[in-house]
């Protein structure tokens, strides 16, 4: 009968051990995980930079090849301001022949509508020796 109760007595110790090793092993607080979290707002303001960010780009890539050539045929003199020669020398630019309509297009938001000087400018840029020329890859005007 000690036996018995003895081996009942061990049983259940084995039991409470075998019950209690999960809660040893286990970690009394969960880890903790920060991760940021964006409102909504954020997110849209993030996702408009980022749009924003993309057309910068691709407008950027667009005026390069605007602005790149492979020979002095390539380039030709163009009005980068409504009033041309009229706003000065910085109204017009020197582009790639074959852009024209890109060149148009990235311009024509920028166009607005204003009063011209009376007088065109006939210094640098508007000069009549004024060309378009090809350097180092880029359409320049000489003069």
């Amino acid at each position: 009968m000690k036996k018995m109760i003895s081996n009942i007595v061990l049983l259940t110790f084995t039991i409470v051990v075998l019950a209690l090793i999960p809660l040893f092993l286990s970690h009394n607080t969960p880890i903790k995980v920060d991760i940021p979290q964006l409102t909504k707002e954020e997110l849209a303001a993030q996702k408009e930079e980022s749009e924003k960010a993309a057309q910068e780009a691709a407008r950027k890539a667009k005026l390069a090849r605007i602005y790149s050539c492979k020979q002095d045929a390539d380039c030709l003199i163009v009005d980068k301001d409504p009033c041309g020669c009229y706003a000065g020398p910085s109204g017009v630019v020197a582009i790639n022949i074959n852009y024209i309509t890109d060149f148009n297009a990235l311009n024509s938001s920028r166009m607005v509508t204003k009063a011209c000087s009376a007088k065109a400018s006939t210094i640098k840029e508007c000069s009549a020796s004024a060309r378009a020329v090809c350097k180092a890859r880029s359409c320049k005007i000489t003069y």
